[in-house]
C-alpha cells in the first residue's frame, strides 16, 4: 500500500534533515575576521625604590621595549629611568631618585614608542605608579664632647641627629653628671650647653639620654630615640672667638677691612697669613681652599702657616675692595685632620718685612 504525505509532514522531515546536517558540519570561521589584541600595558608595580615592573598584555619587541627613553616619570617627580631589560613581556626599570624621599608617594610614568612582535606601535600610556617608603627611625649618630672656652673643663655636648628635625630644647636631653642649661641647633647638629665641674673632666664620657620629644622631617612626633655614647676627645674651632663644632670639613669667612686711607707700602709683598694649630701644635700640610668656588688652594708648612695667595700678592683690586665701608667677605673651605682644639688665625702682613702685620686692618669670623 502506498503510504501519502502531507504538505506538513514534507516541509517536516526537510526541516530536520537539515538541522542534523548543520550539527555534523563543522563551522568555518574567516581567519580576517579574529582580530589580533593591541599593545597596551597590564600592570606596573614598584617592586622597591630602585625597580618598577611594567608588564604588558602580549609578546614585545626586544629593541623598542629596552628603550630606556620610552620610559619617563613626571619631571617633578624627581626619578628617572637609568636602565632597562626584558623578561618575557615585562620590563624592569631601573630607576634613581626614590631613595631621596622620606615618605610615601605616587609618581605618572609614560610608556610610549613600544612595539609589539609585529612592530605595530602601541598608543602612549600614562600610568601612577605608588611608592611605599618605610619610615626611617631617627637615631643619634655622634655625640661629642666639648670645652668651649679652652679652661680644662668640659661645658658643651654636641648631638648630631640621622635627619634634621625640629623643636630641639634643653629639657629633651639628660646629660649624666652635668645640667644642660641651654640647647641651639644649626642643621643636624645641637649642641647642649652644661655646667662646668669644679675640676679638669675632659676626659668623661658621659651618658646622652634623649627624654623629650621633637619633630623630623615630615612632622611626624618622634618620643623615643636610643642612646649614643658620648665619643672620647672634642673639636672646638675658634675663629676669632667664634667657636664651630662637631664637622671635620669646615667652611667660614674671614671679613677683613682697611681703613679709607690706606695705601699700599712701597717696595711690600702683602699676602693674607693663615696660622693654624690643634691643641697649640701647628698643623702641618694641610691643604685648604679659599675664595670663590675655593677654586684657589694653598697649604701650611712645618709651622702651620700658609700664605695667601701663595705665589703672588694681593691685588690692587682686592686692596681697594678690602677698603669698601663692609670690607670684603673671603671664604675658607679646610677638613680637620682629627679631632682637637684648632685656632685658626687670618691676618694681611708684608711678607718682605718679616711677616709685619698690616696697622688698620681688622677682621670678622663668621660661619659660612
Amino acid at each position: 500500500m502506498k503510504r501519502k504525505f502531507s504538505k506538513r509532514n514534507v516541509l517536516m522531515t526537510s526541516l530536520s534533515a537539515a538541522l542534523v546536517a548543520s550539527a555534523l558540519t563543522p563551522s568555518v570561521i574567516s581567519a580576517k575576521s579574529v582580530k589580533e589584541p593591541k599593545l597596551t600595558v597590564k600592570k606596573v608595580t614598584a617592586v622597591n625604590t630602585k625597580t618598577v615592573v611594567v608588564e604588558f598584555n602580549k609578546a614585545v619587541d626586544k629593541k623598542s621595549a629596552v628603550k630606556v627613553n620610552n620610559y619617563s616619570f613626571a619631571k617633578n617627580s624627581g626619578i628617572t629611568v637609568t636602565k632597562v631589560t626584558l623578561s618575557g613581556n615585562k620590563a624592569l626599570l631601573t630607576i634613581k631618585g626614590v631613595e631621596k624621599r622620606t615618605a610615601s608617594f605616587t609618581a605618572a610614568l609614560t610608556v610610549s614608542k613600544v612595539k609589539d612582535n609585529k612592530g605595530k606601535v602601541m598608543a602612549t600610556t600614562k600610568v601612577n605608579v605608588s611608592f611605599k617608603i618605610a619610615a626611617k627611625a631617627v637615631t643619634l649618630t655622634k655625640v661629642q664632647t666639648l670645652d668651649m672656652n679652652k679652661n680644662g673643663k668640659l661645658d658643651a655636648v654636641t648631638v648630631q641627629f640621622s635627619e634634621l628635625v625640629s623643636g630641639v630644647d634643653k629639657a629633651d636631653f639628660n646629660v649624666e653628671g652635668y645640667t644642660v642649661t641651654n640647647a641651639s641647633s644649626k642643621g643636624l647638629v645641637t649642641t647642649l650647653t652644661l655646667e662646668e665641674q669644679a675640676t679638669s673632666d675632659l676626659t668623661a664620657k658621659p651618658a646622652v639620654t634623649f627624654v623629650g620629644e621633637v619633630k623630623d622631617g615630615t612632622g611626624n612626633v618622634v618620643k623615643s630615640i636610643k642612646s649614643t655614647q658620648t665619643t672620647a676627645g672634642f673639636i672646638a674651632v675658634n675663629l676669632g672667638g667664634t667657636s664651630l663644632a662637631f664637622n671635620t670639613e669646615q667652611e667660614f669667612i674671614v671679613n677683613a677691612k682697611l681703613p679709607e686711607t690706606f695705601t699700599r707700602p712701597a717696595g711690600s709683598e702683602l699676602k693674607f697669613k693663615v696660622l693654624i694649630t690643634k691643641d697649640g701644635a701647628p698643623v702641618k700640610n694641610l691643604t685648604f681652599g679659599y675664595l670663590a668656588g675655593y677654586a684657589l688652594e694653598s697649604k701650611t708648612n712645618s709651622q702651620g702657616i700658609a700664605y695667601v695667595p701663595e705665589v703672588d700678592q694681593v691685588s690692587d683690586l682686592s686692596l681697594t675692595l678690602l677698603k669698601m665701608a663692609e670690607g670684603y667677605p673671603v671664604p675658607f673651605k679646610m677638613k680637620l685632620p682629627s679631632v682637637g682644639n684648632y685656632e685658626i688665625k687670618v691676618e694681611l702682613v708684608d711678607h718682605k718685612a718679616n711677616d709685619a702685620a698690616v696697622e688698620g686692618a681688622s677682621y670678622k669670623y663668621a660661619l659660612k
